[in-house]
């Protein structure tokens, strides 16, 4: 499969079977004797794979996005097991029967309730000159039957009918054999839209590919996190290469954590489009809110501009350039008429929505209270209260200064009660000795952001703020 973004993507890596690289080529079976691989499919499993054929080792340490080459293998009643490296026991089975003729794929992938097995048998495809076929399977059990749109790379789906409609989950230790699309060779772009779905929701954009004469992928939906979509597509080869193929568009959402501004609109504009009321991507965004949650934005150059609410003028704004397969959150900041760092400006962070290791919740700190310590950095911490007094415990953010962001930390999931101190120091000052109860859930994500001003309407920064020091809990 020859796809726009192919080396960079291929994992097939480590295997104790040759794995083939971008350039290698691999029969898919002559039509006599069946020919098998094996491959992890399974995103977010907590151990990589030996697997075995019977007590023949097809695969050491097989880690996600990894596969073995198609290799001619005898017809009959065969049992497939992946056990976790390094042991014996078996995870996941498959019992299959291999036929003449027949190419099949053995997917470790996550199914509706554990890890599972699904067997993909691929007869031997009869292509002309110039053509190339696609196999759709559906291995995202949470996402429902699925709609596939396979067009030019600029073609909208008004009116568009699926090229391939109704792929439903596959099933827990199934066998499935996809009926291929068969298409000439050329640019394409592949677009999924729930089946059923009255508003056309595309839930998968796989941006511009290019397949080959000859190419006859099976393009394996499989659920992820982290990404604008909640699935991508694996592309297993007929030449065993292994192409991960990402949601390309961009996850974007804009807050107004301007303290002393009031409500605004947001713009994301492209080819030096001027604002008009009815292409704002957010309005009437309150003070300290996040505005919007994320929403999907093609990849490329943007200038992103904030207005006051019902106006075209732009209060602050910034070029910017999206890259394809990111998450970012845009944040108007700081006050008008002030000088850097407290200046009006837009403030980008590049997000990390991957889920966080099981049983845990992930949390990222950003600070954009402009006073806040008198400009210092602040330290995150808990606090434990009791009849005796306040206890600062073991800090969990350390140095962070006006503007930025931490990374993210893992925690278990508890309800903590938080507050933020100057570096190097003990009081808390957020919003009183008492701190803040935050709640972090298992298995999300969560940014939180200090807003607004330690002294409204004192001072210099915060002269003509009203908004007082805060937490702002956003869920990633």
């Amino acid at each position: 499969m020859s796809i726009s973004r192919n080396c960079a993507a291929i994992l097939a890596l480590l295997v104790s079977l040759p794995l083939v690289s971008c350039n290698g080529s691999v029969s898919s079976g002559s039509g006599t004797a069946p020919t098998l691989r094996v491959a992890n499919l399974a995103y977010g499993a907590p151990n990589n794979f030996d697997v075995l054929q019977g007590s023949t080792k097809l695969a050491t340490n097989l880690a996600y996005g990894q596969a073995t080459v198609l290799s001619s293998t005898a017809t009959g009643s065969s049992t497939i097991t992946f056990d976790p490296t390094g042991t014996t026991t078996a995870s996941i089975t498959a019992n299959v029967t291999l036929a003449n003729g027949s190419s099949y794929s053995i997917l470790a992938v996550q199914g509706s309730t554990a890890l599972t097995s699904l067997t993909v048998d691929q007869p031997s495809p009869s292509l002309a000159s110039g053509q190339a076929q696609l196999s759709f399977v559906n291995a995202a059990p949470g996402e429902g039957a699925l709609d596939f749109y396979v067009t030019a790379p600029t073609a909208t789906l008004s009116g568009a009918v699926p090229s391939k409609s109704n792929i439903a989950y596959a099933g827990d230790g199934l066998t499935v054999t996809p009926v291929p699309l068969t298409l000439n060779s050329g640019d394409y772009r592949v677009r999924a839209i729930k089946n059923g779905d009255a508003s056309n929701t595309v839930v998968f954009d796989s941006g511009p590919l290019v397949f080959a004469a000859g190419d006859q992928p099976v393009l394996v939906a499989v659920p992820v996190s982290g990404s604008a979509s909640a699935i991508e597509l694996v592309s297993l080869g007929a030449d065993s290469t292994v192409t991960t193929i990402t949601d390309q568009r961009v996850q974007v959402r804009v807050g107004n954590f301007a303290p002393a501004n009031g409500a605004i609109d947001a713009y994301f504009d492209q080819n030096n489009v001027s604002n008009a009321l009815t292409g704002a991507f957010a309005t009437n965004v309150a003070q300290n809110v996040a505005g919007t949650a994320y929403q999907p934005l093609l990849p490329g150059a943007y200038h992103a501009s904030f207005t006051a609410t019902g106006q075209t003028t732009e209060l602050v704004g910034s070029d910017l350039t999206l890259v394809a397969g990111t998450s970012i959150s845009v944040f108007a900041v700081g006050v008008l008429n002030q000088s850097s760092p407290y200046n009006l400006q837009l403030l980008v962070l590049h997000d990390d929505l991957r889920a966080p290791a099981t049983g845990m919740a992930k949390l990222r700190v950003v600070q954009l209270s402009p006073d806040l310590g008198a400009g210092g950095p602040i330290d995150l911490v808990p606090l434990t209260i009791t009849g005796s007094g306040t206890t600062v415990g073991q800090t969990i953010i350390r140095n962070l200064a006006y503007g930025g962001a931490s990374t993210y930390v893992s925690l278990a999931p508890a309800s903590y009660t938080l507050a933020v101190v100057p570096t190097g120091l003990q009081t808390p000052l957020l919003p009183t000795s008492a701190g803040v109860t935050v709640t972090l859930k298992a298995d999300t994500v969560t940014t939180l952001i200090v807003a607004g001003c330690e002294h409204p309407n004192t001072g210099v920064v915060c002269a003509s703020s009203n908004t007082p020091l805060q937490f702002q809990q956003l869920t990633d």
